[in-house]
């Protein structure tokens, strides 16, 4: 079977969440051939740097705006699909002699759906939602299947118009090695690991890292991704952090962490489940990480700090010497990878694909 797995580099969780899905389908079966395609890179060549360039300035300076023009997108629900997009749409599958196409980006399920409207093509679409809210841009009519998070994921699609059949609840995709080599940690120094996403968005302030950099009793790891200005500010003003870029380690760095300090983002909130290390959020700002900070909250596998007049130093320092409370959290992410066992994303996914193929 050619299986084509279309996302995009608007943060790295939508690029994390392909790879899960690829290894998890090529693990089960070795002879399928599975695709991880750009499409903006495909499909817009000459501009996609600058789509991507501006999508990283309003996620990181104009989050506001950022979270307007998401909300519009979603009440459109359409894509404007010109006979020379839906020739590359043709090439793309012809080139790949694809069988059934998965997309982790919402904005792929409009093309496709699109697409297979124009064309009347029967091709599979299934769509990965990557975060547990619902946003109307992930709603396509041409999905044959939907997998998503939670329950609470489902209620809320079926709430906006799409079937019931037609959704799984699968958990999001997190790859293997998230599962995988959990130890006892051999160091009694509490440990914070520090992740801002894929674009090095840290979510909190310089008094927070000061803070932290001066109390012995605590050791901090800051990835800070693709930003190297941050990397660098990072590694000359505080000595007692470590600093590193893009790594691909981050189930390491999660799993001997006491605690992660990140943003609400769905990949990082089901890697970091997967990893058994519960989750600190600071300030959710945009639209999408939402949901996903309720999600943290209400599952108790987590804290969310939503009142910016909170003093975040003083509420993180008792959360990680709270060995109860981060027992439990653990438990509770323990309990969560018992209803979404991960190999089960495979085996739907493959059941579905043999129905519609």
């Amino acid at each position: 079977m050619n299986i084509i797995i279309l996302t995009g580099r608007f943060g790295m969780g939508h690029i994390k969440a392909a790879e899960a899905i690829r290894e998890e389908i090529l693990r089960d079966n070795e002879a399928n051939n599975v695709e991880i395609i750009d499409f903006m890179d495909y499909m817009f060549p000459a501009i996609s740097k600058y789509i991507y360039k501006g999508f990283n300035f309003l996620v990181s300076s104009c989050s506001g705006l950022y979270n307007s023009l998401n909300k519009a997108a979603g009440n459109n629900g359409t894509v404007p699909l010109k006979v020379a997009v839906t020739r590359k749409i043709d090439r793309l599958i012809s080139q790949h002699e694809a069988d059934a196409i998965v997309v982790a980006f919402p904005v792929c399920s409009q093309y496709i759906s699109a697409y297979k409207r124009m064309r009347r093509c029967s091709i599979p679409l299934y769509t990965y939602v990557t975060d547990i809210t619902a946003h109307e841009e992930w709603i396509a009519p041409g999905t044959d299947k939907y997998f998503v998070g939670d329950t609470v994921t489902k209620n809320a699609l079926i709430s906006k118009g799409v079937l019931e059949e037609k959704i799984i609840v699968s958990g999001i995709p997190v790859r293997q090695c998230f599962y995988t080599g959990h130890t006892q940690k051999k160091s009694s120094q509490k440990e914070i690991l520090i992740m801002g996403g894929g674009l090095g968005l840290i979510p909190s302030s310089g008094d927070f890292l000061r803070s932290l950099n001066d109390n012995p009793d605590i050791k901090v790891t800051l990835i800070a991704g693709k930003n190297e200005k941050l990397l660098t500010s990072i590694r000359e003003k505080y000595d007692h952090i470590e600093a590193i870029g893009y790594t691909d380690r981050v189930d390491y760095y999660m799993k001997k962490a006491d605690i992660i300090v990140t943003k609400a983002g769905g990949i990082t909130t089901f890697e970091a489940i997967a990893s058994k290390t519960p989750l600190y959020v600071i300030k959710p700002f945009l639209e999408q990480e939402f949901g996903n900070a309720k999600y943290i909250e209400e599952h108790n596998i987590g804290r969310v700090l939503w009142n910016k007049d909170s003093d975040e130093i003083e509420d993180i320092v008792n959360l990680i010497h709270n060995d109860k409370l981060l027992e439990t959290m653990k438990e509770n992410m323990s309990k969560l990878i018992e209803e979404f066992e991960h190999s089960d994303l495979y085996k739907d996914t493959k059941k579905e694909m043999e129905k519609c193929s």
